[in-house]
């Protein structure tokens, strides 16, 4: 075999498996956003067990209307602007990975209160 580049198809979905890597962790994403936006009321419907969709449905604060250009843009978030953050941080997730690598592997629809 020849040693050759990943076609930049094949990169994208082997670095999204790498942070998502199972349905559950789909669903624990999810969640920790809803979590994050301050919702107590979070509502998960799976079809098929998840392999069909994954809906959720919370009372969170929604997204600014500026933000929703890079809501699901990899390395974008609302978390921390350098690695200097990450000692105050007080949310589950600040990566900015998780959204950007579902929307690699699935295809993906957003609704949200925005302010």
């Amino acid at each position: 075999l020849i040693t050759e580049q990943l076609p930049a198809e094949t990169v994208r979905l082997l670095s999204s498996c790498e942070v998502i890597t199972s349905l559950v962790n789909v669903v624990k994403e999810l969640l920790v956003n809803s979590l994050n936006a301050g919702a107590l009321r979070i509502d998960i419907k799976l079809e098929n067990y998840g392999l069909d969709r994954i809906e959720i449905i919370d009372n969170g604060s929604g997204i600014k209307a500026a933000d929703t250009a890079v809501m699901a843009v990899k390395y974008y978030t609302s978390k921390i602007c350098s690695h200097d953050g990450l000692e105050r941080l007080e949310t589950y997730g600040f990566r900015g990975e998780a959204q950007g690598s579902i929307c690699a592997m699935a295809e993906v629809r957003s609704s949200s209160l925005l302010h």
